[in-house]
């Protein structure tokens, strides 16, 4: 006999309902993520904030999506009481990030105007009002973060990076926003389900997934950004002065020496060479001939210009690498750091350390001459400095014109 067709289980979901567990599968996968980032030490305090939020936001749509199995309280007080505990760890997590003083009174009040949205539904029955309110709480919370990432980071990373990092943040709190402003224009609207299958419904719960994502996205790029700026300062700068180290003004050497060839700019090299700095470390001791060295570092920043490049090339040698300078220019650079390092004293805990410098200068003005041999001439220049008494400054052969030296008796 034979036995009519079993139809096939058709399980009914709502496409908001779907996108609403797809956000908070996204946010709970990367609250893990996050927390691994804390437990590893990249920007720990941030870290474990976005950890939080993230979180926040996955419990608070997990309650969303059960909406209409629970209580009010839990289904809608306690799910939005959580999103905004989200957004609050999130900017907080920002502005430790960018360094920032943390707004924790406002977000005090942020609470104050989320009990308020309370208070109006429950015993006011202003349902649109307390949409209105939490709306423009989340609106501002969010808004604020971006305008943070903006203005406060472009400095590190760059005009364009931070504002690209903000955009996430600023597009959700827009739809905050709009939304807030539909609830106090069109209170009738306020009170349909977000379950329902609408268009509405599901372009927000789209805007949001999306957002969402890419606010994880934006957090995790300006982690990793930063992380490899500093990996790339620390491949560039000595440790002990912070100075530029040989391989990086070396680099620069190059670039200034192409500006030559192609523009006719000279420029100019100084290589100074703290003298006897050995008889430094074996009366006063390593320790202080490292301070003297990172006082070095600062007198080198004060006298060179901001365009000017400075670095620890090894030992107690420094160069200065003078863009667009020609002789004179590049000879006053010399003797004025020459006299200020004579006149500075390094304190340290076996007395007081005064010292001198020779310096060597070489001026690049041919456009054939390639920089290995200018460098040349520069080390040539700051031995006769040293063989020439010391605490002097020496002009490297091949230039003319200029007197060939100038001492401490000048």
């Amino acid at each position: 006999m034979a036995h009519p067709p079993r139809r096939a289980a058709r399980i009914d979901l709502k496409t908001p309902i779907v996108i609403l567990v797809l956000i908070l599968l996204q946010q709970g996968l990367v609250a893990g993520v996050w927390a691994v980032m804390a437990w590893l030490r990249l920007s720990r305090g941030p870290a474990l904030h976005w950890a939080g939020a993230s979180a926040g936001v996955a419990l608070g749509l997990a309650l969303i999506s059960q909406r209409d199995h629970l209580p009010v309280w839990a289904g809608f007080w306690l799910s939005n009481g959580l999103l905004l505990a989200a957004f609050i760890a999130f900017r907080r997590g920002v502005q430790l990030f960018a360094g920032r003083p943390l707004a924790d009174r406002e977000h005090l009040a942020m609470w104050g105007l989320a009990v308020a949205a309370i208070a109006l539904d429950l015993r006011g029955g202003l349902s649109w009002a307390a949409v209105a309110i939490t709306s423009a709480v989340f609106a501002w919370l969010l808004l604020a973060t971006a305008w943070t990432v903006h203005r406060h980071l472009a400095g590190e990373f760059g005009a364009r990076v931070a504002a690209g990092c903000a955009v996430p943040f600023a597009v959700i709190g827009a739809v905050f926003a709009l939304r807030g402003v539909v609830a106090a224009v069109f209170p009738a609207s306020i009170g349909r389900s977000v379950h329902a299958d609408t268009a509405a419904n599901v372009a927000t719960t789209m805007v949001f997934m999306v957002g969402g994502l890419l606010l994880q996205i934006a957090l995790a790029a300006l982690v990793f950004v930063r992380l490899l700026l500093r990996l790339r300062h620390q491949s560039e700068h000595d440790d002990l002065t912070g100075l530029l180290n040989r391989r990086a003004i070396q680099q620069r050497l190059r670039g200034e020496a192409e500006r030559l060839r192609r523009y006719g700019q000279a420029y100019s090299v100084l290589s100074i060479d703290v003298d006897h700095f050995k008889k430094i470390n074996d009366r006063f001791g390593h320790p202080a001939g490292d301070e003297v060295l990172r006082a070095m570092g600062r007198v080198l920043r004060q006298v060179g210009r901001s365009v000017d490049h400075v670095a620890r090339t090894g030992g107690e040698e420094f160069w200065m690498l003078v863009p667009s300078t020609g002789i004179e220019g590049a000879l006053q650079v010399a003797e004025r750091l020459r006299r200020a390092v004579g006149e500075m004293v390094v304190a340290t805990p076996r007395g007081d350390v005064t010292l001198t410098v020779s310096i060597g200068v070489a001026v690049a003005t041919e456009p054939q001459e390639p920089p290995e041999a200018l460098m040349q001439r520069l080390d040539a220049a700051l031995y006769r400095a040293k063989q020439g008494g010391r605490n002097r400054v020496e002009l490297a052969a091949g230039t003319t014109d200029v007197p060939a030296e100038r001492t401490a008796a000048d």
